[in-house]
């Protein structure tokens, strides 16, 4: 089992790199729907700490002739897929009639309910590995406010609630504890709910779409994004180095507080997730991914050597230590995989100061 903590824990989330599930809860459904391959809790044993999470209420059947119920679930499907209904139902995930957002998919899937996902995610900070975090990044959600209850009633203890800017905690600080973050719109519904980061919710704010980085957030701030043109099936791969490259070269504008997330996905309406994802996983393609890395670091390092800092103070290597990618998203979670992201924390290690007279991503 990955232990991040053992990096120290003092260091703050923003200085180490870590492992993503992304559509974490897709455990199931076609060739190009399924994403993982293992539950929540499994994967946060393999070393997965932020998990990518769509949730949606699906209706059950009249199981105790009581009416229709409806629960919350993972779900992988393009919005033009979805169609949604204002309905009055039992929902399991509170445990009363509530008017809800039901949802139908016409494509995709529906994956591992919201239940199993929080239980994992207690259990495995509660229990398997005390002095590690969790984070469940809620996006493209409906019933945001009815997730954040579910969240605060079954995580209990284990939520964080520190408040606070996120970013800069210490692995110390985040021991223990399962961060709750929603995307703003997500996080406005639950705040007007009346449950906000003294509940253990947090707003997780994507900079890429717009926006300067807020000291004084309460929550996450990144810069990332990841997809490809969904009308172009060719060279998924080539398409998502490009993509991925652009971002980092801009994220290395941004504050040195600002977590970095690259997605090493593939993702797509078409063709077979696995077999794409198979090769973006060969040495080769590791080696890329490793590449991809350095070049956001060097981004960062050489605009923090020329608007900044002096390379000729060792004292000034934190500094350096500008944007990286801190997340990296990634399917199909394994062992070896989130091995591979975590081996990337060495390169994280280097002192800064030195490396940025010498390095040479491209050698």
């Amino acid at each position: 089992m990955i232990s991040y903590h053992l990096l120290g824990g003092h260091k703050q989330l923003n200085e180490i790199v870590f492992a993503g599930s992304h559509d974490a809860g897709i455990t199931g459904g076609g060739g190009n729907v399924q994403t993982q391959d293992y539950q929540i809790g499994t994967q946060a044993y393999f070393g997965v700490r932020v998990f990518d999470l769509r949730i949606a209420a699906a209706t059950l059947p009249d199981y105790h002739g009581m009416g229709k119920e409806a629960e919350m679930r993972t779900f992988h499907a393009d919005k033009k897929f979805t169609t949604s209904a204002t309905k009055d139902r039992y929902l399991q995930d509170v445990g009363r009639d509530e008017t809800i957002k039901r949802t139908k998919l016409r494509a995709g899937a529906w994956g591992v309910t919201l239940a199993k996902v929080l239980a994992d995610a207690r259990g495995f900070v509660k229990h398997m590995s005390p002095s590690e975090f969790l984070i469940l990044k809620f996006d493209k959600s409906t019933n945001c406010h009815l997730i954040a209850e579910a969240c605060i009633d079954e995580l209990g203890d284990a939520i964080y609630t520190g408040g606070g800017n996120v970013n800069t905690k210490t692995l110390d600080e985040l021991a223990g504890r399962v961060i709750v973050a929603f995307t703003p719109e997500g996080f406005e519904q639950a705040r007007k709910a009346n449950f906000g980061p003294a509940q253990g919710i947090v707003c997780i704010k994507n900079l890429a779409s717009g926006g300067a980085y807020d000291p004084h957030f309460v929550g996450l701030q990144y810069y990332g994004k990841g997809g490809t043109a969904w009308y172009n099936p060719f060279d998924k791969i080539g398409q998502n180095v490009k993509n991925q490259r652009k971002l980092m070269k801009k994220g290395a504008n941004t504050s040195p507080e600002v977590m970095g997330m690259m997605y090493w996905t593939t993702t797509g309406l078409t063709g077979n997730i696995r077999q794409r994802n198979d090769t973006m996983w060969t040495t080769a393609q590791k080696r890329a991914l490793g590449e991809l890395w350095n070049e956001g670091l060097w981004g960062s390092i050489q605009e923090r050597m020329a608007s900044h800092v002096s390379g000729k103070f060792q004292h000034q290597g934190p500094i350096l230590k500008a944007f990286m990618p801190n997340m990296v998203m990634i399917d199909f979670a394994d062992a070896e995989k989130c091995r591979t992201i975590y081996e990337l924390n060495r390169v994280a290690a280097v002192d800064l100061t030195l490396a940025a007279g010498v390095l040479d991503p491209f050698a």
